[in-house]
């Protein structure tokens, strides 16, 4: 079990997001209003090479850039933790520095859940993908606007299937929804 708690408790930064952004090129780039995005950085500038990032505690911190070729051409950048040196695609803001969550001996909540936990939660995110409410008593939701009739089929069989045996069970049935675990930050 780790020490300090879940992935989800703390604040991630990713590298895709800044891909997506197009922070990450050949030239280096300032970002005033980065803290919009994450609310415990100050500052941050990067490039293809670096990131330089200033937390609100006022901590500085250079996150160096590795970059993998993709199979149909490309690069995909990943941040490089400085305790473990390793290649990540999120780094956990402890308000003091950015690190891997195995630095942080950081577990998913996922992964402090029995079998039947597990299943209840990918049957609520599922009811959530469908637009409907994270709830067991309710019916299941019907075909969402937009998506394929096969696609929820599938969907609907694979909710079935987790839903069977928890229908049985009065302690999931009865559970109100805690919607943080389904909800990502």
């Amino acid at each position: 079990m780790g020490k300090h708690g879940t992935v989800e408790h703390f604040q991630s930064f990713d590298v895709h997001v800044l891909h997506r952004m197009g922070a990450l090129q050949e030239t280096l780039v300032s970002y005033p209003w980065v803290s919009f995005r994450w609310p415990g950085v100050v500052r941050l500038t990067a490039n293809r090479w670096r990131v330089d990032i200033e937390l609100r505690g006022g901590a500085s911190q250079r996150i160096p850039l590795l970059w993998t070729r993709c199979h149909l051409g490309g690069g995909r950048p990943w941040f490089e933790c400085f305790r473990c040196n390793r290649r990540v695609g999120k780094l956990c803001n402890t308000e003091a520095s950015l690190q891997c969550r195995r630095c942080l001996d950081l577990w998913y909540a996922s992964q402090r859940r029995g079998d039947e936990s597990r299943r209840y939660l990918q049957a609520l995110k599922l009811r959530l993908r469908l637009n409907g409410i994270a709830n067991l008593r309710e019916p299941f939701p019907t075909r969402p606007k937009g998506m394929h009739q096969r696609t929820y089929d599938r969907l609907r069989r694979q909710g079935e299937r987790l839903e069977r045996d928890l229908r049985n069970s009065h302690r999931f049935m009865l559970r109100e929804t805690d919607y943080s675990p389904l909800v990502p930050k």
